[in-house]
Parts: structure tokens; C-alpha cells; sequence
């Protein structure tokens, strides 16, 4: 093909989670799109399992640490064998090694990859300037913090993650299969969430949104409201022991691999969190699943989420203008349908795998 490239994405954390997930669907997508791909993960990995299953050639390296020579052999032997032209890092412990050993040793162009809103380090940036072609920040939110550690903004480049939007498409019969699962009722008005169960995730201010609903006697409908807690973490039980004191239906399902069906037990999707979040995946999980959404405006939500187009955005921390907007998506059809119809519109043309593929084939290209 065309502009046909050669690229070697290295991840290696033996974890699978959002960042992970999202190489994945990065490799796969461009693959798709005809360029050869391979990945450098620890072998057994699931990152490394998920590629492989999914047609990527797949290669054994593993960084232990910034100073791992070993690994610095196995990825320039990678290079040397697939004609790699672009060697991409997506942790920060693989920064050095791919920079030193790519770029100065093998003279291939280097990318990193920034998920993290933690500052980069004075010396890791000093290693942006001089040895890396660019550095890819999933957020303009992540980019504005990459600027103020001294990277220079041209070299910078924003891509969006993707997802599979098929992967979340409705179906009514699986609908009413996943309520099932935990006996909602068709009159139950299910608020859903999507996280680590810790305060950073503003869960705690979900359930205060939910009790103060629960007692308004002007909102009758607000008595079958109930609440789907999607995740695992330090802050369950006392998450649970809150939603008792409260009186509010809190459903805890644990950390689920099927997330889409997850979201077809859900009627709302909130995102209340206050800490710095760099974008936002499950944002548009919810919106590709048809649900409309309430998010805070916290790190890069907001470029996702726009107030009134696509979906509602409160403050994060403030319990009642959470509980205000829940109401207004469970009370307004014509206000929920018009932010469903757009949100999905948002996700397919900024936020689909295709989309994430095709800016970050821009990126290389430009180099």
C-alpha cells in the first residue's frame, strides 16, 4: 500500500487494563488499516495474549527498569528483523531504553506515548527534547501538562483513544437479559458507573446525588432509582455501608470483563469524578452504548463531554447539581434522546479505534 509503514509498539506491564487495552486496539486497528505492526510485551503477557490472538506478530521483550540492556538487544534485533521504522514506548520505563537504543543506536524514529497526568520528570523531558521525534498525549489536558514540564509543543501531538464502537452497539433482548441479572425492574431508573471504587472516582457524591433524589418528594420517580457500582477497589465496603445508611439501592458487581452488557442494564450513565483524569474511556463506552451521560469536569472530560450538545457536565464534588442533572436525563426524554443521538455521532467521528488509528498514522507520517 501507499505510505505503507513498519511499526514496533512496546508495552511492558504484565497488567491489562485501560492503557493496555487501548495498544491493543491500536495494533489492531493499524493493522487494519494495512501497516505492518508488531508488539514488544513480555511473553505470556495478557497485552501480549490479546495481540496475538488478534493476528499481531508479537515479539518477547520486556523493560525491567530505565537501565535494562538485555531488553535494548531483544528490541534491536525486533527492529533489524521486521524493518521497523518506528519504535513507539507507551510506559514511562521504557522511555530511556527505546530512546537511546532506537533512535541513537539504530537511527529508527521514536514516539512515546503519554496516558499519565503526572508530571514528566526534568530529566525524562530533557530526554523528549533531544532524542524523541514526538510524543503522542491522548488529551489536550495531558498535553497542556507535557508543555508546562518544558516539552516543546511542537512536539507534540494529541490523539484521542478509541474503541470498538460495534462492541457496544444496543440490542434490546441483551437489555433486558442484563437487567435481569441483578432484578431491575423496567420501572427502575439505573444510574450506572464504571471505575475503581475509591473517592477519587467522586462515587461517594454519586450516593449523596442518590439520596437526596431518594428523599425529594417532588420527584415520586425518584423512588425506583437504583445505582450499578462497576469496578473493584479499597473503597467498597465502605461504599456499601454508605448506600445502606443513605437508603439508596447500590448494586456491586465487582470488576466485569463485559463491560458492554453492563452498560445495557444501565438507563444513566454518571462520571462524577474530582481527581485528574487524562480523558475518560468510559465516557465513551456509555455514549457508544446509547446512554446519555453526566460527567464532571475534571482533566480531559470535558473535551469528550460538551454541557447540553452531548451530554450534561456539574462540578466535581457538588452532590446536588449531580443529583439536578440526573434528574433532568431521567425526567426529559426529548433532552436524553438528543444527547444519546449526538453522543454516539461524537464517539464514531472522534472516537472510534478508526479514528485513533487514522490521527496516529498522520502522526508518523508527518515525521
Amino acid at each position: 500500500m501507499k505510505n505503507h509503514l513498519n511499526i514496533l509498539i512496546t508495552s511492558s506491564t504484565k497488567a491489562f487494563g485501560g492503557m493496555e487495552n487501548q495498544t491493543v486496539n491500536l495494533l489492531r486497528a493499524l493493522s487494519g488499516r494495512g501497516h505492518s505492526v508488531v508488539l514488544g510485551a513480555p511473553a505470556g503477557s495478557p497485552v501480549y495474549e490479546k495481540a496475538r490472538q488478534s493476528g499481531v506478530q508479537v515479539e518477547d521483550i520486556s523493560f525491567a527498569n530505565a537501565g535494562d540492556l538485555l531488553a535494548v538487544l531483544k528490541m534491536a534485533k525486533a527492529v533489524r528483523r521486521h524493518k521497523t521504522e518506528f519504535v513507539v514506548a507507551t510506559m514511562g520505563k521504557e522511555y530511556w531504553p527505546v530512546a537511546l537504543g532506537a533512535k541513537k543506536l539504530l537511527g529508527t524514529k521514536v514516539i512515546f506515548m503519554r496516558h499519565m497526568a503526572d508530571r514528566l520528570k526534568g530529566h525524562t523531558a530533557w530526554l523528549v527534547r533531544h532524542a524523541v521525534d514526538k510524543v503522542v498525549a491522548v488529551s489536550g489536558f495531558v498535553r497542556q501538562g507535557l508543555m508546562e514540564a518544558g516539552v516543546p509543543p511542537e512536539k507534540i501531538s494529541v490523539v484521542y483513544n478509541g474503541i470498538d464502537v460495534d462492541r457496544f452497539s444496543l440490542s434490546g433482548q441483551e437489555r433486558q437479559g442484563a437487567r435481569a441479572e441483578f432484578n431491575f425492574s423496567p420501572r427502575d431508573i439505573v444510574v450506572g458507573s464504571a471505575g475503581a471504587l475509591n473517592e477519587g472516582k467522586g462515587l461517594f457524591v454519586l450516593l449523596k446525588a442518590a439520596g437526596l433524589l431518594k428523599k425529594n418528594k417532588n420527584r415520586p420517580g425518584m423512588n425506583f432509582l437504583k445505582l450499578l457500582m462497576v469496578g473493584e477497589g479499597p473503597g467498597r465496603a465502605e461504599l456499601e455501608a454508605e448506600a445502606a445508611r443513605l437508603g439508596v439501592t447500590a448494586v456491586f458487581p465487582g470488576r466485569r470483563l463485559d463491560m458492554e452488557r453492563m452498560y445495557r442494564a444501565m438507563d444513566i450513565f454518571a462520571f462524577p469524578s474530582v481527581c485528574r483524569e487524562t480523558f475518560g474511556m468510559v465516557v465513551i463506552e456509555a455514549m457508544a452504548s446509547g446512554l446519555p451521560v453526566v460527567a464532571s469536569t475534571v482533566g480531559g472530560v470535558p473535551e469528550i463531554v460538551k454541557d447540553g450538545e452531548n451530554g450534561l457536565l456539574v462540578p466535581p464534588g457538588n452532590h446536588e447539581a449531580l443529583a439536578l442533572a440526573v434528574a433532568r436525563l431521567a425526567e426529559d426524554a426529548e433532552l436524553s434522546g438528543r444527547l444519546v443521538k449526538n453522543g454516539r455521532r461524537t464517539v464514531a467521528g472522534l472516537f472510534s479505534s478508526e479514528a485513533m488509528a487514522g490521527s496516529f498514522e498522520s502522526v508518523l507520517l508527518g515525521l
